[in-house]
C-alpha cells in the first residue's frame, strides 16, 4: 500500500510513473483489498495534486500575478513559447479544465502535468481538488471493482481489447467536444 500511495503522490506531483500498472499489480496480489487500495490510491494522488498544484503556483506566478524568474527564463530561452503562448494555453486549459481532468482518468497523461498547469493557470483549488477526487476516485474504485469482480482476467482484457478501447476513448472525446461546440 505505501508503494501504491507513493508512486500515485509522485505521479501527481513531481514525476511521471506507471501507476495504474502499480495499482492492478498490487491489488491483483490481494484482490480483496482493491477498494482499499484504491482509497490509499486517492489520497496519495489528491496529496500529490496539491503538491503538484503548488508548484505550478508558486514557481511560475508572482503574488502580484506577474511571472517569476523561471517563467521569464524560459519564455526567453525556449524557441516559440512566448507570454502569447502562454496566455493562449491557460484559455483553452480555462475552458476545457474539467473535461480534460476527466479524460486524463483514460487517457495516459502523468497527473503532474495537469496539477502543475492547474496551479501555473490560476485554476480554482478547490474545484481542482474535488475534480481530482471524483474523476480520479471513480478510476480506481472501478479499476477496484474489476479486479474483484474478474481478477487477473482483468489484465488479460486490456491487453486484448486496447486498439479498441483507445478507439472507444478518442469518439467519446470527439462527442464531447462536438457537443460542446455546439452549445449543448
Amino acid at each position: 500500500m505505501l508503494a501504491v500511495f507513493l508512486f500515485l503522490f509522485l505521479d501527481a506531483s513531481v514525476f511521471p510513473l506507471p501507476t495504474t500498472v502499480v495499482f492492478i499489480t498490487v491489488s491483483l496480489i490481494h484482490p480483496k483489498r482493491s477498494y482499499h487500495n484504491a482509497l490509499v490510491a486517492l489520497a496519495g494522488i489528491v496529496l500529490g495534486a496539491i503538491v503538484g498544484y503548488a508548484i505550478g503556483h508558486f514557481l511560475w506566478l508572482l503574488p502580484d500575478g506577474g511571472f517569476t524568474r523561471l517563467a521569464q527564463y524560459l519564455f526567453n530561452h525556449i524557441p516559440g513559447f512566448t507570454e502569447v503562448n502562454y496566455l493562449n494555453a491557460q484559455t483553452l486549459y480555462t475552458q476545457w479544465s474539467y473535461s480534460i481532468l476527466l479524460f486524463s482518468t483514460i487517457i495516459p497523461i502523468p497527473y503532474q502535468v495537469l496539477s502543475i498547469t492547474a496551479g501555473a493557470f490560476g485554476i480554482d483549488i478547490y474545484a481542482f481538488i474535488l475534480a481530482t477526487l471524483v474523476f480520479q476516485g471513480l478510476r480506481y474504485l472501478f479499476l477496484a471493482w474489476l479486479i474483484i469482480r474478474y481478477g487477473e482476467g482483468v489484465t488479460a482484457i486490456f491487453q486484448k481489447n486496447l486498439k479498441i478501447i483507445a478507439l472507444i476513448t478518442v469518439i467519446i472525446l470527439l462527442v464531447i467536444i462536438f457537443i460542446t461546440n455546439i452549445g449543448f
